[in-house]
């Protein structure tokens, strides 16, 4: 992903992290694990340099934060196109970096477009172990494709709908807890993904970089297993997927709702929306609990669809962050392996092998299929 302006928006979402060696504000903002406050960019310093010391973080909805010293960098650091960014064990911290893609490497997944990365507003991860959280901001001009809710699927015998559970938007806006998300299958005609295998549903993907910072194996590109959200704020939709047997090869095809009315960034019950970012509309927070270790540094990456799924492959945007857990083991020492404990993760389908983290490498997949989702997939687009 290119340094878009969703990228430097992720820049002013830096709400409950601290600047590259600052310390975190006093305080306990909404969803933030006992943090508030904002530490200021650095009065011209830049995302990528060393500028000047940043002021004081600004009071966060709740308790006011007592402000917060500037990192060595003035600003929120950023990765580069590599993606990859050191960070410093113990201090809890927020670095901004592209995902690295798309590139063209022997795994088809990592030239895959993604052409809607400007709707991922931010993304806001806080807490230490045990128990982290991941806040993610929506904002486009339909509303977040939370999962599709029908599939059709046409023959030469005839059509057949199936129904899945996709959380309804009871009150506009609404919020809601463990939300459905639709089918989560990994393969098939009754199939959640896109055509380029990408999930519907809003997605997360962690990777612990601790022991290598340029680790991806978490990625989705890397065959990493997405996480659904444990819970949902704002404004959203359904989708329907058809499947068309009757051509050849079949066609799929994925059409989402009608947009309910605009909700601008009215997140009843959601975490305070970082500011400085646009509104076209449609605002939602989808939020994710993780298990981290003390000290450790992940890789988080968020995979979304949006209201339309008008262009080749399925509108989707992604981005990415590191996150540095601060914190320490006590007496009892760390039990959580920080491999994820976030919301459901779907199960390979029988006869398809588990691949990447927890399965056989990636190379390793049968010809024809490519690992994506955790599962050797078979790869058609």
């Amino acid at each position: 992903m290119k340094m878009t302006t969703a990228l430097r928006m992720l820049a002013l979402a830096a709400a409950s992290a601290v600047g590259c060696g600052g310390t975190a504000a006093s305080g306990g903002a909404s969803g933030a694990a006992g943090h508030a406050g904002t530490v200021g960019a650095g009065t011209g310093g830049s995302t990528t340099g060393r500028g000047a010391a940043g002021g004081a973080g600004a009071a966060s909805s709740g308790n006011a934060g007592t402000g917060g010293s500037a990192g060595a960098a003035g600003s929120l650091p950023t990765g580069g196109t590599s993606g990859v960014f050191s960070c410093t064990p113990g201090v809890e911290q927020l670095i901004i970096t592209d995902c690295g893609y798309p590139t063209t490497t022997a795994n088809r997944l990592t030239s895959t477009t993604f052409n809607e990365n400007d709707v991922l507003r931010a993304i806001r991860p806080a807490g230490s172990w045990p128990n982290g959280i991941v806040q993610m901001f929506y904002n486009d001009e339909h509303a977040l494709t939370l999962g599709v809710h029908r599939v059709v699927v046409k023959s030469s015998s005839g059509t057949t709908m199936t129904d899945y559970p996709v959380t309804p938007l009871a009150t506009d806006p609404s919020s809601a807890t463990d939300p459905q998300t639709g089918t989560n299958a990994l393969a098939g005609d009754e199939s959640g993904l896109d055509p380029s295998l990408r999930p519907m549903w809003p997605a997360l993907f962690l990777t612990d970089i601790t022991a290598d910072p340029a680790n991806r194996a978490g990625d989705w590109q890397m065959g990493g297993r997405p996480a659904a959200p444990n819970a949902i704020f704002g404004s959203w939709k359904g989708a329907i997927r058809t499947v068309d047997n009757t051509k050849s090869p079949a066609t799929v095809s994925i059409t989402p709702d009608a947009d309910p009315a605009k909700n601008n960034w009215d997140l009843p019950g959601g975490d305070p929306v970082p500011t400085g970012l646009a509104n076209e509309g449609f605002g939602a927070e989808a939020r994710w609990n993780v298990s981290m270790v003390p000290g450790h540094s992940y890789r988080l990456q968020v995979l979304v669809h949006d209201g339309d799924q008008n262009k080749g492959g399925g509108d989707s945007g992604e981005a990415c962050v590191l996150f540095c857990a601060g914190g320490s083991c006590g007496s009892e020492g760390c039990d959580s392996t920080g491999a994820g404990g976030s919301g459901s993760e779907p199960q390979c389908p029988g006869g398809f092998t588990a691949c990447g983290p927890g399965g056989v490498d990636p190379t390793a997949c049968p010809s024809g299929t490519v690992c994506a989702n955790g599962c050797c997939l078979v790869y058609i687009n």
